[in-house]
Order: structure tokens, then sequence, then C-alpha cells
């Protein structure tokens, strides 16, 4: 039966507040989308090419494979380590998973899998930092097959979320920005108190206090729909959130100019006269922040004509650039939206 989760936010959680991007976490939650693809069919498109993956087939990957498609809802703590940064990299957070402490290994195994432990996770238990090695390596391999080619998109993408959000807390507030995240999530200021509904873990006590050790948000497009918690330690604690725009992730450029596009075509049509056609329909996709080679993508425009006519948007006052990360992302001003509204 579904429960409440109540996480308490002291004012140091809540000053701590940031937000990162995790490639590992990803590649994770791709691996068990790829194993349940009938609750995921907003990515049909990459299960359709990666469904026969060598890591859900082959023989050799088995401990990988056995690790990190377990039971429904449940990872082991050390596969997922918290990331602290948007810069996070791939290699940085394997490394980390790959220096876990033989007793925490055989801790969250026991957690997750208790005396129904795959027969392919007994070297595991064995030998732990011997078998880690194996399995991270497996997992860049099934990343460099799989999510290598997608993520300077998908990276804008999650990195254009946490502008959003970031925006929204400094302009509506924490309950807002929360509420905003996900229809599961309500978040009360005067007793500092986020409650996270429909989970499905019982507790004990579904009371969890993060006694200052501060919130992590993470953008993610394989989480999709649903939300990840994570508040034991040593771990700080993290949230992990369906991304924003995840319907035009997977679009190609033909789809994007007939499907995905066609409420913004229809707004630019109306603004065409006065911004001109190409200006318009940027302005229009603009409803999500994005970036010059997103835009390029979703229009079939070239990057350097979408930069030429982004510039002209912000002199006019209605777009502004922001740098996140390694990209810079443009949104509407107030200016811009006004336009819309």
């Amino acid at each position: 039966m579904p429960f409440t989760l109540i996480l308490s936010l002291g004012t140091a959680d809540l000053s701590q507040l940031r937000w990162a991007i995790s490639p590992a976490w990803e590649l994770l939650a791709s691996i068990r989308t790829l194993t349940r693809p009938a609750s995921h069919p907003i990515h049909l498109p990459w299960l359709s090419e990666h469904r026969h993956d060598p890591l859900l087939t082959a023989p050799g990957p088995a401990a990988a494979r056995a690790l990190t498609a377990g039971p429904k809802g449940h990872l082991p703590g050390f596969l997922a380590p918290t990331p602290l940064s948007p810069l996070t990299a791939l290699d940085d957070e394997l490394d980390e998973v790959r220096r876990t402490p033989a007793e925490v290994v055989r801790r969250d195994l026991a957690e997750v899998f208790g005396e129904e432990r795959p027969p392919a996770l007994a070297s595991v238990l064995r030998a732990p930092l011997r078998e880690l090695d194996r399995i991270v390596t497996d997992l860049h391999h099934y990343w460099q097959r799989t999510l290598a080619p997608a993520w300077p998109r998908l990276r804008a993408l999650l990195e254009s979320d946490i502008h959003y959000r970031a925006r929204s807390l400094t302009e509506r507030g924490p309950a807002a920005m929360f509420a905003g995240i996900h229809p599961d999530l309500a978040f009360d200021q005067s007793t500092g108190t986020l409650r996270i509904a429909n989970r499905r873990t019982l507790l004990a006590d579904p009371r969890r206090s993060l006694d200052g050790r501060g919130l992590v948000l993470v953008p993610s497009a394989f989480a999709w729909p649903k939300l990840y918690v994570k508040t034991a330690a040593p771990w700080v604690p993290v949230l992990r959130y369906p991304v924003r725009g995840i319907g035009t992730l997977w679009e190609s450029r033909t789809e994007g100019g007939s499907r995905a596009e066609g409420g913004s075509r229809a707004e630019a049509a109306d603004l065409a006269p006065a911004l001109g056609a190409t200006r318009a329909l940027l302005l229009g996709l603009l409803e999500i922040p994005a970036g010059t080679l997103e835009l390029a993508h979703r229009t079939g425009l070239a990057p350097g004509g979408v930069s030429a006519q982004l510039h002209k948007l912000a002199r006019a006052g209605l777009v502004t650039p922001h740098r996140t990360g390694r990209v810079v992302l443009y949104a509407r001003t107030a200016r811009g939206q006004a336009l819309y509204d």
C-alpha cells in the first residue's frame, strides 16, 4: 500500500539545497528501462535501438546485469553515489563505485536482495573489490554503446532543467518549486517538511530528518515518470526526478518540425510579421531553456544561423543567455514571455 515519506528540512538543509547531474544514474536507470520497456513508452525510439544490447543478452556481463536490473524500485546504494556538481563526470562516478569498501558492498546487497540473491552475484560477495572492477568496466562499455552518442543532447536537457528549477526557487520559493517538479511532492514551509507521496516500500518510520546534510536535486531522463529518494548515510540525501521537457528528447528533426513544435510553429506564425519567421520560431521553442546546438537539432537550421538569431533576440530583450555547466542556455525574459501570456 502506498504511503507518504516525510523529510524534515531545517534551515541548514535549505541553505544547502543544490542541483547536480549524474551520468552514472542515467546509465543505471537506462538499464532498468531496457528491462521493463512497457513502463517507459516515452523512450521507445531509444529502446528499439538498444533492446538487444550485450549487457542484457551476453553471458559475460552477468554480474553487472544482475546488479543493475534487480528488484523493482531498488538499487544497491553504492551503485549510485550522490553527485555534488552539475559538472559530474561519468568516470569520476564509476571510480567512486569501484572504490566502495567491501563491507558496504555486502551490506547493500543484503538489503536489496536478502536471501533471493542472484547466483551471478556470488562472486561479488566473495571478492567485492575485484568483481566491482569488472562490473564497472562492463558498465562503461554499455555507456559507450548506448548513451555516449546521445549524452550531449541529454546533458543539455538536464542542464536546462536545472536552470529552470533554480530560477523557480529564486522567484517563487521552495513550495512552488517542489510542487512544479512532481505532483507527489509538497513542501510546507511553516513546518519545514517535504512530503513525498506514493512511496511503495513501507518503512517502520516514514519520517526522516536530513540533520543539516542538505539535499541534492538530480533531474533525470530515465527516472521518468517516478521519483527516487535516498537519505541513508554516508551519502548526502538525494532526490532524483523526471526532467522537464522529456517528450522532446528522442524526436528527430522531422518529428520536431511536425509534432513537438506544432504549437510553437502556430505561435510563431502569429509573431512572424513582427519578429521574422526564424526568430519567432526560436522564441516559441524557448518555453524550455535550450542551447544553440539543441535548437539547431530541433529545427534543422545551421548552428551558426541559430546563434545569430538568438543574439538578435537577446539585443531586443526577449531572451537572455545563462551559462550552466559547459553550455550556454537561452531562456525567455519576462518581456519575451509576455508575448505568450
